[in-house]
């Protein structure tokens, strides 16, 4: 076999042939896994160039990959697209506060393959379960008795915390003015918008890319979001921009809530819309900072992927605790807890995954027919 080598690295994955089927190696599909260890299966006519490496390997090149202008629609992509249509127009016509998880599956509609329709609906029908139920049992916690009584507990732990300051106060006082919007007050606002979209679009990528982490990842907010609630009803606080002071004094600086203004300068009545479609927040539900917990969650399975990712997701995390108390959202109390909360819900998740997937495995069956051997998958040295 002649040795038809690229010499440029970056346009050539190291592979090793894993075997064929017993048919006519002309025409038997070959089984390779690239540099991202995802093993691809191909046909005759789109399998790579195979040549044999130093070190006795077998390793092909990659595929022609065609521009993006040479793409053209297909029949599929419109009927994804005839679909979607059709349910923003239902949900406009119908009921709106639906919106958000119409647009949710209806990105799902647009970005799922065919054949892997049912392997996203196990997934993510658990997945918006838990949100639904969080979001339901949160709109209790104002119905208890202790959410009937002013709490002022943590922004009196937090004014001991920082000698008497507050540092939402502290922070606009600064640099917030109500009758000059500044650049930053828009991208604090975004960066907290956010929240409600790039999990989910995180969600999908690792469905993608990595079930077993989506696994913890859903695991891990089914956790934190329980104990979330937990908190919810045990310590009713009010956020920053809704909290009674210890004092009243006419005199006093309170916490204003920058979005509100941000909002209006964006256009009237996109606040309110965004609300009505997203749901109504509950008053007292800001002990933890889900939010920052969320957030926070997304640099776990980050910090598994080789690269700029990990950086990427500190750094939305740190922007997104600084947004909270800035635009006086949460106590940094709130957010710090909801850290806490997130890295125990990481890390039970994964302890608990452990000990049940061995369990699970006994009991369901295997889908590999009777007598196939284990496909051995290695990468080349």
């Amino acid at each position: 076999m002649t040795d038809q080598r690229d010499d440029n690295p970056k346009r050539r994955d190291s592979v090793r042939a894993l075997g064929t089927t017993g048919r006519d190696p002309v025409d038997a599909p070959i089984v390779v896994q690239n540099r991202r260890h995802n093993p691809v299966l191909v046909s005759k006519d789109t399998a790579p160039v195979v040549h044999v490496g130093a070190e006795g390997h077998l390793e092909a090149d990659e595929p022609p990959r065609f521009p993006w202008w040479r793409w053209r629609p297909n029949r599929k992509l419109g009927i994804r697209i005839a679909i979607a249509t059709a349910l923003i127009v239902a949900s406009v016509l119908t009921n709106r506060s639906y919106l958000g998880w119409g647009l949710f599956v209806i990105f799902a509609i647009l970005v799922v393959p065919m054949g892997r329709a049912r392997s996203f609906l196990l997934a993510f029908i658990p997945y918006a379960g838990v949100w639904f139920v969080f979001t339901f049992l949160r709109s209790l916690a104002d119905e208890t008795l202790l959410a009937n009584t002013v709490n002022t507990n943590v922004a009196t732990f937090e004014r001991w915390l920082f000698d008497g300051q507050l540092p939402s106060i502290t922070l606009q006082d600064r640099l917030f003015d109500p009758a000059r919007i500044q650049w930053y007050d828009y991208f604090c606002t975004m960066i907290h918008w956010s929240y409600f979209f790039v999990p989910h679009v995180v969600a999908i990528r690792l469905w993608q890319k990595n079930p077993a982490l989506l696994r913890r990842y859903l695991s891990a907010m089914t956790l934190l979001l329980t104990v979330g609630l937990f908190i919810y009803f045990l310590i009713p606080t009010n956020p920053p921009w809704l909290a009674r002071e210890p004092f009243d004094s006419p005199a006093a600086a309170t916490v204003r809530r920058v979005m509100e203004p941000v909002a209006e300068q964006l256009g009237g009545g996109l606040y309110s819309a965004s609300y009505r479609v997203i749901g109504e927040s509950n008053a007292i539900a800001a002990m933890p900072s889900i939010h920052m917990a969320i957030t926070f969650l997304l640099v776990f399975p980050a910090w598994s992927v080789r690269g700029a990712w990990r950086w990427l997701a500190l750094a939305y995390a740190a922007l997104m605790g600084y947004s909270l108390v800035y635009l006086g959202e949460h106590y940094v109390v709130d957010v710090v807890a909801g850290m806490i909360v997130t890295a125990y819900g990481w890390y039970a998740a994964g302890s608990w995954i452990d000990k049940v997937a061995p369990v699970v495995g006994q009991w369901l069956p295997s889908r590999r027919p009777a007598g196939a051997p284990s496909p051995l998958v290695e990468t080349a040295s």
